[in-house]
């Protein structure tokens, strides 16, 4: 694991190591940055928030920041799929997942949601704790700005769907 870099051309403006899931960004204001390859889990959201794109993923392909900013891939709960085991709640580094009664009739347990959308970065540890009951997947939104569950799921901050190219 751990294959993104970040080369020449790095302004210091800290945002990559802010949004890394992990903090294996590390660097001090206005100087280049460095990402711990022990650290970092492929997830590239690095390079979808470096505004002078100079992050490169573990096969050497530049990323490039997602713009407009508004329009991220998000979390998308499938409540028939959830267990409420919060494995998804535990691992989220930026606290956006928490637990609410379910929706569905029937349920006897609460349910994941994503009650803090702006926090969430689409780094997917949630989607990957929780893969054994696809209950959670990692979308892009529609070009509306809504979230389809079957939606395109995010692969990649290198290739963004047709929709926002």
């Amino acid at each position: 694991m751990g294959g993104y870099t970040i080369r020449e051309g790095c302004i210091g403006c800290t945002v990559c190591a802010k949004r890394c899931p992990t903090g294996a960004i590390t660097g001090a204001a206005k100087k280049m940055h460095y990402i711990d390859a022990e650290l970092c889990i492929d997830c590239g959201v690095c390079g979808s928030y470096c505004p002078v794109d100079c992050i490169y993923d573990q096969f050497g392909q530049q990323t490039f920041m997602v713009r407009p900013s508004k329009v991220r891939p998000l979390v998308v709960v499938a409540e028939e799929n959830c267990t409420g085991c919060e494995a998804c709640v535990a691992i989220c580094p930026f606290d956006c997942l928490s637990m609410r009664p379910g929706k569905e009739g029937g349920q006897f347990f609460p349910v994941a949601w994503l009650e803090k959308p702006k926090a969430c970065v689409g780094c997917k540890l949630c989607e990957v704790a929780c893969s054994d009951k696809d209950a959670i997947r990692v979308v892009w939104p529609e070009p509306d700005g809504t979230l389809d569950p079957l939606g395109e799921p995010l692969l990649s901050f290198n290739q963004l769907p047709v929709s926002l190219k």
